[in-house]
């Protein structure tokens, strides 16, 4: 689970999603915080996905852009709550979106604000 004593309020991001888009719902909590293991994680906190059958990719953008993004990985539908690491040493100070975009299809399904 993210870490998020002795961080400053302020300065962390996160979103409460609740949202219908192509037919599947996404709710859950988005939190872009520090692990307790060390490194900052995206947390993906009660995240429900209904009704999608794709393979969904994560990645942590800069307005949404794809094209300034960090790929985090393949989504997994089946457990509600998890993290993503983002790389060591990355500045995280830009990026306030998480883009959920299908592999398949490549288009994004789901921008998230921060």
């Amino acid at each position: 689970m993210a870490d998020m004593s002795g961080q400053d309020p302020s300065e962390i991001k996160m979103a409460t999603v609740d949202e219908e888009k192509k037919g599947a719902a996404f709710s859950g909590t988005v939190i872009l915080a520090m692990d307790s293991e060390g490194g900052e994680v995206v947390f993906f906190r009660d995240f429900l996905i209904e009704d999608y059958q794709g393979e969904l990719t994560a990645y942590l953008a800069t307005d949404g852009n794809l094209t300034k993004s960090i790929d985090l990985g393949e989504l997994k539908h089946t457990i509600p709550s998890f993290k993503m690491p983002i790389p060591m040493g990355t500045d995280t100070s830009p990026y306030n979106t998480v883009v959920l975009r299908d592999e398949k299809s490549k288009k994004k399904i789901l921008t998230i604000d921060l």
